[in-house]
């Protein structure tokens, strides 16, 4: 107290401690609004919107657990190097009803050798990708594209991105 009997407030008093919580919350609203714009913004970018889907195919197949798996795969290129429409035309009619089970059965006889981990997991190890890298051989084996190039004005180039849609699971038969 002062000796005038009037009281002036402590840094520590309530009403400090609410403002200072007060630009608190408000920081910590704004750094939050930042990161959620951010990653708004990573997830379009990640979208490759410069990327055409020009063949999709679905596969399936029967484990020997019993249980169905299926992916569906998108092929991609860009829109500087386009697949020719007679390729895509091809790939997106062909039949590959089998291919799937034909994809499954190889991948289990001719396991990776050799698949990258971050801890060198067994590849028993549910977290493995060992299974991934089994899959993406044999996808490789029996899907294949008729070769093309386009001239892209610096000689001839070839671009085709592949990607499973969410919910594929194609490879979790092979764990």
């Amino acid at each position: 107290m002062s000796s005038s009997g009037a009281e002036t407030a402590h840094p520590s008093s309530p009403s400090e401690r609410g403002r200072r919580l007060r630009r608190w919350l408000i920081a910590g609203a704004a750094t939050a609004f930042v990161v959620i714009v951010a990653l708004v913004a990573m997830f379009f970018m990640g979208q490759r919107s410069w990327l055409t889907t020009d063949v999709t195919i679905s596969l399936s197949y029967v484990g020997d657990d019993g249980h169905t798996y299926s992916c569906t795969y998108d092929f991609r290129t860009s829109k500087r190097v386009p697949m020719p429409a007679d390729i895509a035309e091809d790939m997106n009619e062909r039949d590959w009803s089998q291919t799937g089970q034909l994809i499954y059965e190889w991948a289990r006889s001719h396991p990776a050798e050799s698949w990258t981990t971050q801890d060198e997991l067994p590849a028993s190890d549910p977290r493995s990708t060992r299974a991934d890298a089994s899959w993406s051989l044999a996808m490789d084996r029996y899907v294949r594209f008729p070769p093309w190039t386009v001239d892209a004005g610096n000689g001839p180039e070839y671009e085709l991105w592949q990607e499973a849609r969410a919910g594929s699971n194609c490879a979790d038969g092979l764990r």
